[in-house]
């Protein structure tokens, strides 16, 4: 019959092409519909088309429905009468059966090349991934993908975006012009075994102040980072990206950035990815920059330390000293890091280049199957070995979970540096047992939390009941346990999370409040000397946040102020844990100066003799997505400058290595 003119394009409109599912007497019924919806003038064309396809009907039908949009019957071939039957081939087709689905306002197909074109609104969903773009060429022989503009790429935990992407489905390996992404951090749930968490003393929340802890951002929310890269080359899960930037800034330009040269992301587990990078460094405010001296990295919901610290330690340094951390093993359940000393005061007033001059730290965290944690730290303050035993820390941990809620923990301490209120620092010689922990339970509505905690230990320390002053050794049986209550007096509005209000100065918008607190606890020790602590006290405390700390001046002040009266009955035989403060006043203030500068101070008193027994001074510099902390406390002499990454897995915590004893119980936290 002779080609009439088409009439005017009909809406477009969408198909999925599936042609494993076509197939037999429901092939017929779905051609029928599809022919339903064209045009009369061109169903005529269509329908002798199919007549002369006896022996390949099914597969004349797939090349049909691959036209996803306004049917051109410019684009059909008429067969004559004489042609053999039509051989097109089907959309490739996995080892699964799995067939490649494409959504488009229009497509066509190339019979001599073997390929489709889709224009307008593209969708290509093969193999678990899916691509979006505003044109995709698809060549079916090789199945390999070209996506140009504005390109979405989605596989598994894999999300990016770019230009322009070349994809080979056979061998999942491609090239992203242009690309961006996210990578995913998870949910930061790690378990972890802490002493009491109910109990209450207001000078712990002062060395939380400017850290990016587990306990504060612990929330379930999914975190990302976001990245841009010049080229990315994606093979399977792995990818490979030049001229890299990583940010963890929402906004742009981005406060913060980790840029590298060359960088390849290799994911460990499903919540643990590995980046190996060249030439890496931070770059504050796209003007400061600033090498990391650390060429891998391990991206997960674990924190981590930071890549350097600056500390300062009197006691076990002889003061000021840098640390550099390297990870050794960085696998799916396993990180072993050594980290390299220098001590910086000692070598200024001593050899410069002398082995006392240098100190190490190692660590290792692995976890194990059923929630089963290990962790060790050793610590040499000198590598000059002739006085080993005054060199040298130990501390280890085994932690699992019990009683479905509760956590058993067995600890092994050498040479445990224990800072007692009054009595100042004492070094446990040795100690070995166990504790199992509680959750931090809510009674009913109530608004009271509880804790409590039991263990026993085998302990060697100075001893304060005997004549003369020396190590002894004895088992002690002790349990705590803790109740407090947190009144809400008055609460004020957030702001907006936006870059110049809520989000100026804070990764999260502050909200101003008033706090009222009461606690109650109570230990109990038992020693095989048969000596006995017993240690009851009450606090009442208020807590205040002033301002959103969005302005230049005076936007934020943080108060507290606590009061803590106990009652004791008998006395430890160590001089660690003996309780000597049974009346403490704790206050602090960390006060916005001017713009992101705050100025922090904490102190604790006795309240019976006026004497400091703890204090803590510290400078800030805040921003939305890091912070520079100084931390200093003259009655420790200790010390350390803190960099604090918001939403990244660095840590900043205290780098003196010191167990706090409260109320006679050692808070490892």
């Amino acid at each position: 019959m002779p080609y009439v003119q088409p009439p005017p394009p009909i809406p477009p409109q969408t198909y999925i092409i599936d042609a494993g599912s076509l197939q037999g007497q429901s092939l017929q019924m779905e051609a029928t519909e599809i022919l339903a919806s064209v045009d009369r003038r061109v169903e005529g064309d269509l329908e002798m088309l199919m007549r002369s396809a006896t022996t390949n009907f099914d597969q004349l039908f797939v090349r049909l429905v691959a036209q996803a949009g306004p049917v051109k019957p410019e684009s059909i071939i008429l067969p004559k009468p004489t042609d053999p039957p039509i051989q097109i081939p089907l959309p490739p087709e996995d080892v699964t059966g799995e067939r490649m689905q494409v959504l488009a306002d229009n497509q066509e197909f190339n019979d001599a090349e073997q390929t489709f074109v889709a224009t307008g609104n593209v969708i290509v969903r093969y193999q678990g991934s899916e691509l979006k773009a505003d044109k995709v060429e698809v060549n079916i022989v090789e199945q390999v993908a070209v996506a140009q503009g504005n390109v979405f790429f989605t596989r598994g935990d894999q999300m990016l975006q770019g230009s322009r992407l070349e994809y080979a489905y056979a061998d999942q390996k491609g090239n992203l012009r242009d690309a961006s992404g996210a990578i995913n951090l998870g949910t930061l749930d790690r378990p972890e075994a802490t002493q009491l968490p109910s109990d209450l003393d207001s000078n712990s929340q002062f060395f939380s102040v400017g850290r990016n802890d587990r306990s504060t951002r612990d929330d379930g929310e999914v975190r990302r980072l976001g990245f841009r890269a010049e080229v990315l080359r994606l093979d399977g899960d792995t990818w490979e990206a030049e001229k890299l930037r990583i940010t963890n800034d929402p906004f742009s330009p981005p406060e913060l950035e980790l840029v590298t040269d060359r960088a390849t992301l290799k994911p460990l587990s499903e919540t643990q990815d590995q980046l190996k990078t060249e030439n890496p460094r931070l770059v504050f405010d796209q003007t400061v920059s600033i090498p990391l001296f650390r060429d891998t990295l391990i991206i997960d919901k674990y924190q981590r330390d930071t890549p350097a610290k600056i500390g300062f330690d009197s006691r076990d340094k002889d003061g000021l000293f840098y640390q550099q951390n390297f990870d050794v093993i960085s696998a799916e359940n396993i990180n072993l890091t050594i980290s390299p000393q220098i001590l910086l005061q000692r070598g200024f007033n001593g050899d410069l280049f002398g082995a006392d001059m240098f100190g190490v730290e190692v660590a290792l965290d692995a976890d194990l199957p059923n929630r089963q944690v290990i962790n060790a730290e050793i610590e040499l303050s000198s590598l000059d070995l002739t006085d080993l035993d005054n060199q040298l820390r130990v501390a280890s941990t085994y932690d699992r979970p019990i009683f479905g809620d509760h956590t058993f923990s067995a600890q092994y301490t050498f040479r445990d540096r224990i800072f007692n209120g009054s009595i100042g620092f004492q070094d446990v010689q040795n100690s070995l047992g166990f504790n199992i922990f509680s959750p931090n339970r809510q009674l009913g509505d109530s608004g009271i939390n509880l804790s409590y905690q039991a263990g026993a230990q085998y302990i060697s320390a100075d001893r304060a009941d005997l004549d003369v002053v020396e190590v002894g050794s004895l088992g002690r049986l002790q349990g705590a346990i803790a109740l407090n209550r947190g009144i809400p007096i008055w609460r004020g509005k957030t702001l907006p999370p936006e870059p110049t209000s809520g989000l100026r100065y804070s990764p999260k918008p502050i909200q101003p409040r008033l706090d009222a607190i009461l606690g109650l606890s109570g230990t109990y020790s038992y020693y095989t000397s048969d000596d006995s602590q017993l240690y009851l006290a009450g606090t009442v405390g208020l807590s205040a946040v002033l301002g959103n700390f969005a302005e230049d001046f005076f936007d934020y002040t943080q108060l507290n102020i606590s009061y803590s009266q106990g009652l004791t009955n008998g006395e430890s035989p160590f001089f660690f844990d003996r309780v000597v403060d049974r009346q403490r006043l704790n206050a602090g203030v960390l006060q916005q100066l001017y713009g992101p500068i705050r100025l922090g101070a904490q102190s604790s008193w006795n309240v019976e003799t006026g004497e400091v027994i703890d204090s803590s001074l510290s400078l800030q510099y805040d921003r939305r997505t890091y912070a520079f902390v100084i931390r200093y406390s003259p009655t420790r002499e200790i010390g350390e400058l803190q960099l604090r990454i918001s939403d990244f897995n660095w840590d900043a915590p205290p780098g003196d290595d010191v167990t706090p004893v409260r109320g006679g119980v050692e808070r490892r936290d």
